[in-house]
């Protein structure tokens, strides 16, 4: 829309200076027509003898000419009022665009986090602090795991430990017993014999 102002302007602009040397040319037929008259009236000594109608069409002629030039005038003034507005509002378009550059540059640094509008340095330097946070938590947990499961295994080996030297003791004492329980069979068995040799 402003490009079409801007062109129509352009073309009433170059139309008037177009018609400029038309009016030169009437200058300078008024120039012509005001030698005629001096060169064409009586002179009486140092005066010249004009006639009235010659010099009411000069006077004529000479208005019109002012008449077709203020008209001009007024125009190109009606036409500069018109793109000196026509640039207050490109200009004020400018600043609303340099405005919205503003704003979407603002709003560039920007990032949302959790319903807040946070710069993205401060939001990179949380992340990242959050990130180093996590790392050292999971390098202690990793190294509590270790500690715990390292007990674990020393448990596992003390009790698979004991667990073998009680079934060991167990055995052993299972053993002994049965020993035991066969010496006192052996025992009873050749005490009875004794007995029984004795009777006989």
């Amino acid at each position: 829309m402003n490009r079409i102002k801007l062109l129509a302007v352009g073309a009433m602009f170059l139309a008037l200076i177009g018609t400029l040397p038309v009016h030169g040319q009437t200058e300078k037929s008024l120039d012509q027509s005001f030698s005629e008259i001096l060169n064409s009236s009586e002179s009486y000594e140092e005066y010249k003898v004009i006639k009235t109608s010659k010099l009411n069409a000069f006077r004529g002629a000479m208005f019109d000419s002012l008449k077709l030039y203020r008209g001009t005038i007024q125009n190109l003034q009606g036409e500069l009022s018109e793109v000196k507005s026509d640039m207050a509002e490109m200009r004020s378009e400018l600043q609303a665009v340099q405005q919205s550059f503003n704003d979407s540059q603002a709003n560039s640094e920007m990032i949302g986090f959790l319903w807040f509008d946070v710069k993205k340095l401060t939001y990179s330097i949380f992340l990242w602090s959050l990130v180093a946070l996590l790392t050292l938590c999971l390098a202690i947990m990793y190294g509590r795991i270790k500690h715990v499961c390292g007990v674990v295994k020393r448990v596992k080996a003390a009790y698979s430990k004991i667990v073998e030297d009680y079934r060991n003791q167990r055995f052993q004492a299972t053993e002994k017993q049965i020993k035991l329980k066969r010496e006192l069979q052996t025992a009873l068995n050749r005490l009875e014999n004794i007995q029984a040799s004795e009777q006989l």
